[in-house]
């Protein structure tokens, strides 16, 4: 984790905060619909343990959809899995990032419903809080 600065696309406001390359953590992030918090999967262990199976499927595989939205259905059960956050936001795989100022888009819609391009964002972008799978699981 380190420290970083990036101007918010909706306010221009310069946002100080932590980059997590989720690679190197084995992580994912998950950001608020209505706030800049964002949740860390951080235990892909639970995925199992909840039944949920991840689909290793490549272009031409039965079941292989452009831009890897055959993930969404997955997408949606794991997020199932948790609770609201403290807003009354949903976190979502498919959330952009948040401004703490303005609760605009940070960085604009990264992701464009396109999977794939929230899979090759390598970085979680952490302005205001974090919080782990573990402490966010439904009862």
């Amino acid at each position: 984790m380190n420290a970083h600065t990036v101007s918010c696309q909706s306010c221009n406001a310069q946002i100080a905060g932590s980059m997590i390359h989720l690679g190197f953590s084995d992580m994912q992030a998950l950001y608020c619909s209505s706030c800049p918090c964002v949740l860390l999967l951080k235990d892909w262990t639970l995925l199992e343990k909840l039944g949920i199976s991840w689909p290793h499927l490549q272009a031409g595989d039965q079941g292989w959809q452009a831009w890897d939205r055959h993930l969404l259905p997955i997408y949606q059960k794991i997020e199932a899995l948790f609770n609201p956050c403290s807003c009354g936001g949903t976190f979502r795989f498919m959330n952009s990032p948040r401004c703490p100022k303005c609760k605009g888009l940070l960085r604009g819609d990264v992701y464009e419903d396109k999977p794939i391009l929230k899979e090759r964002d390598l970085y979680a972008f952490v302005s205001v809080g974090s919080i782990y799978d573990i402490n966010a699981l439904k009862a």
